[in-house]
């Protein structure tokens, strides 16, 4: 996959395209980055016209990365919505996301139905639908994944010292090498002293705060066929909200995947990859 940089009325973004055919858009985590699923999307790219972009505050897009100035996940599901439409604005896209852009790209199906013909959501992290309703009335939560965001290393002497901390360790313990060097080339900027982290501690804090509240509202509003799956184990996704998930009309399948973590999409991404043929050929049916 290339990487470019395409113009937005928000600013640059930064991007990994290949592939021709329908499109599709990939999103990727909080405090991650598109390099980190290219290995996962470059076969996708002989039947798929693939784009996976740097979300403001992460990799190497020009976006805004004021931390105070990030509202909600809106804010990216309206980055993605401009982008899709510099890039294509006539075709429908299939928007596949892990995490946070999981979530992204539901909000973003909401916001615009006409845009989006399915969608592959990766154990997308949500408030509990009860939580949620409680947060839309005025009610504060605690919010630790912020908190301990915000205590993050956020710069490094060198490349290989920032690979010595996180090799096996915390959420990279699952990860294998490709994957960890994957995130480091998409994720760390050169700087006089060594290198730090593209999406600044202060920044990925300000993420998990913004959490969107309202995902039980656009599911309601989502009108394309989607496809669900999460992990086994420590998933973002409770076993209440998965079954009014999979209650959605347009609902192809939502599911665990077996032995699977959070990161299932590097984990499987064979089934990762299913789900995407799947999704495209139910948006193609009559």
């Amino acid at each position: 996959m290339e990487r470019t940089t395409i113009t937005t009325p928000a600013g640059p973004v930064s991007a990994l395209q290949a592939g021709s055919g329908p499109r599709l858009h990939f999103a990727h985590a909080t405090g991650m980055n598109a390099q980190l699923y290219a290995g996962l999307l470059a076969p996708l790219a002989s039947r798929f016209a693939v784009t996976a972009s740097d979300a403001r505050g992460h990799g190497f897009t020009g976006l805004d990365r004021d931390p105070a100035q990030l509202a909600s996940w809106d804010d990216f599901a309206a980055d993605l919505l401009s982008l899709l439409d510099v890039i294509d604005g006539g075709a429908p896209w299939i928007l596949a996301g892990h995490s946070m852009g999981a979530t992204v790209s539901l909000l973003a199906a909401a916001l615009r139905p006409d845009r989006v013909a399915g969608l592959v959501l990766l154990d997308p992290p949500m408030l509990p639908f009860d939580v949620a309703r409680a947060v839309r009335g005025g009610a504060v939560v605690p919010n630790p994944m912020a908190d301990q965001a915000a205590r993050r290393r956020g710069s490094f002497p060198s490349r290989a010292d920032a690979r010595a901390a996180y090799h096996g360790r915390g959420v990279f313990r699952t990860w294998s090498d490709a994957d960890l060097d994957a995130y480091l080339d998409g994720g760390l900027i050169e700087t006089a002293d060594g290198v730090e982290l593209a999406c600044a501690p202060a920044f990925e804090s300000a993420t998990f705060r913004a959490v969107s509240p309202h995902v039980e509202l656009a599911l309601a509003d989502v009108r394309c066929p989607f496809i669900l799956l999460a992990g086994d184990v420590g998933s973002t996704v409770r076993d209440a909200e998965m079954a009014v998930f999979a209650g959605h009309p347009r609902c192809v399948r939502a599911t665990r995947l077996p032995g699977t973590t959070h990161f299932l999409p590097l984990e499987r991404p064979d089934a990762v990859r299913a789900a995407v043929d799947a999704i495209s050929s139910a948006s193609a049916a009559p």
